[in-house]
């Protein structure tokens, strides 16, 4: 196929005059963008579990305990990797009788591949203890350990974790008092609401409006009278990924701005959002390709991203979903989108040492997959009709 860049141009602000036109998509992308500005600007997800509180709370984060029952290479790399400000000691657990934690540290125990292995066990078991009646303050830590379990083996390790406290929690004496205490805000965090709200921004711009355009023109006739042009599909599809994804990427940087704006140096950060774009994009080109009204684009990609939150909720408890779920790249993303967000000041060697791991490439395997699927659908049956 032939690919000519002044053909590409012309398309390209042709659908973003379209674009511009069109005032309500405009109005909802940009609404999205201000409630990350907004976000960013209220002070809320600045703090970080542990940061603000009680006096107590923030005593506990001056030192956290890494207890493991054999060295090797992994070990090696957590205590390489370990930051001044977390204060961590590494503690061998073989040279220590009768361990006992202080009542303000948390810890984080390993267990040797013996232990899980002699009770047939796949998954290394990871205990993690926190003090106090808060498990918040564990966050710091284990943000940390994940990212660096996440660098030496390749992909996200398989833990069998359980998280306890160093001493039973006081009881409260009135039922009230803990309800009352109990607060959305003690869960929200840049990282959990970043990732929601890019979520929400690349599939509404890359696959939303992807395909209510495409079925106004299949409607009008539009679409048909570009496709009979001396223009190729590929030069088509390409145009759309430039505005689309273009569009995407561009609200991303400036929600990101607002909330994280570390992390907008970050190549692992970009090369995920270019991998989910496109991924969302293929969705969105895929469903243009066999919807012939604009009711039925917008059902669909509705029940696509339904169908998607429920399989990967189910795939946590459910085997089999796990395996459908490992097919899918917002599995993948989302992982990829936390971890940048969690660790906004990856410089490029440690970015380019998670790219290599395997759910990576599984990720850009997928969404390339997607690609050239749709690309294939979408020249077949949008020419037909």
């Amino acid at each position: 196929m032939r690919l000519r860049p002044h053909v590409v141009s012309a398309l390209v602000r042709k659908d973003a005059s379209r674009l511009v036109r069109n005032g309500p998509a405009l109005m909802l992308l940009g609404l999205f963008v201000l409630v990350g500005v907004l976000l960013g600007s209220s002070g809320l997800v600045d703090e970080e579990p542990g940061e603000a509180g009680t006096p107590a709370t923030q005593a506990r984060r001056e030192a956290s305990w890494i207890v493991h029952w054999e060295n090797g290479p992994w070990i090696e790399l957590l205590k390489r990797r370990s930051p001044p400000e977390l204060g961590l000691r590494f503690v061998d657990a073989t040279e220590s009788e009768g361990l006992r934690y202080p009542p303000d540290v948390c810890v984080i125990e390993i267990r040797g591949s013996r232990f899980f292995a002699d009770r047939g066990q796949v998954r290394r078991p990871v205990h993690y203890r926190y003090p106090g009646n808060d498990p918040k303050v564990l966050w710091p830590v284990t943000r940390w350990f994940l990212s660096v379990s996440l660098e030496h083996f390749g992909q996200m390790p398989q833990f069998f974790e359980t998280i306890q406290p160093l001493a039973p929690p006081a009881r409260t004496q009135d039922p009230r008092a803990a309800l009352e205490r109990v607060s959305i805000a003690d869960v929200l965090n840049v990282s959990l609401l970043g990732s929601a709200l890019l979520t929400t921004i690349l599939f509404f711009a890359s696959c939303g409006l992807l395909v209510s355009l495409t079925a106004q023109e299949r409607e009008r006739g539009a679409l048909r009278a570009l496709l009979l042009t001396p223009a190729t599909f590929l030069e088509f599809v390409l145009s759309k990924i430039v505005v689309h994804v273009g569009m995407a990427l561009t609200a991303s940087a400036v929600v990101m701005g607002a909330l994280q704006p570390a992390v907008l140096g970050s190549l692992l950060f970009w090369s995920t959002m270019l991998a989910l774009s496109l991924g969302y994009f293929s969705i969105g080109l895929l469903i243009a390709s066999f919807a012939k009204d604009q009711a039925a684009p917008n059902l669909l990609s509705f029940g696509y991203l339904m169908l998607i939150g429920a399989l990967n909720l189910l795939s946590y408890r459910f085997e089999a979903f796990r395996l459908v779920s490992g097919l899918t790249f917002e599995r993948y993303g989302l992982r990829f989108t936390l971890l940048s967000l969690e660790n906004p000041g990856l410089d490029v060697a440690s970015s380019l040492a998670v790219m290599r791991s395997t759910e990576f490439r599984s990720l850009v395997l997928i969404v390339g997959a997607l690609v050239l699927i749709s690309s294939a659908i979408g020249a077949r049956r949008l020419r037909a009709h």
